[in-house]
């Protein structure tokens, strides 16, 4: 059983590459002279910044404060890490 594909659906991949380049470059070149598209890109691309910077650190304070919690009950640095838990809660 052959998989071989008939010489009519032969794909020619060179002139395949060389369309999806130029279609790539026409779209980066119409978002260049489009102002509007800019300004909404970047706003948009703020605000997913920004969220995700919120976000992570929300769980990196979180997840250091259940760690500090963790280390709370040793008898010698319990007491240096139960401060340092209550200064990062204020």
């Amino acid at each position: 059983m052959s998989h071989s594909k008939p010489d009519d659906k032969k794909v020619d991949h060179a002139k395949l590459g060389k369309a999806v380049e130029e279609a790539v470059i026409s779209n980066y070149v119409e978002f260049l002279g489009s102002t509007p598209r800019q300004i909404w890109t970047g706003l948009v691309r703020g605000l997913f910044f920004g969220l995700g910077g919120v976000l992570g650190a929300t769980l990196g304070v979180t997840i250091l404060l259940f760690i500090l919690q963790q280390f709370g009950g040793l008898p010698v640095v319990g007491e240096f890490f139960r401060g340092i838990g209550e200064a990062i809660k204020q």
